[in-house]
């Protein structure tokens, strides 16, 4: 008993920390206004085997939530036709928005300057250290 109350004392260290806060697109840009911070948008799906893992085995990484605490996240869900979101003159929904970012498929990573332009994306899975060098580069990039 007193082993498995230590594992599960260690289990957060295990994971990486707490999970990243996902905020709404147009939380996230408006933060990332203020705050001058890039945001990561993740589109993902339900279905998407992909995604779990991206969720279980990058997303929990300590490395990658260290870089992601400086930026503004936010999570798109592919085909969700009927949660809409209000940016600028726009209300769309969640998968007009994914399309609107380029997302073809799922998973997709969108990395957008604070004004909103688009930096760059990738679509697939990515291990932490494939993820990395993309969250460096954002926050390396000159600012707008």
């Amino acid at each position: 008993m007193a082993l498995f109350v230590l594992f599960l004392s260690l289990l957060p260290t295990l994971q990486g920390g707490p999970d990243v806060e996902w905020a709404t697109l147009p939380e996230a840009l408006s933060e990332a206004q203020t705050t001058q911070q890039p945001t990561l948008v993740y589109v993902q799906a339900a279905w998407c085997g992909p995604c779990r893992q991206l969720e279980r085995e990058t997303f929990s990484d300590a490395r990658v939530q260290e870089r992601l605490a400086q930026f503004s996240a936010a999570k798109l869900t592919f085909d969700d036709r009927d949660t809409k979101h209000r940016i600028g003159p726009y209300r769309l929904s969640e998968a007009e928005w994914s399309k609107r970012l380029g997302a073809a498929s799922t998973p997709t990573l969108v990395v957008l300057s604070p004004d909103g332009g688009v930096l760059g994306s990738h679509t697939g899975f990515l291990p932490p250290d494939g993820l990395l060098p993309i969250l460096d580069a954002a926050l390396a990039a000159p600012a707008d």
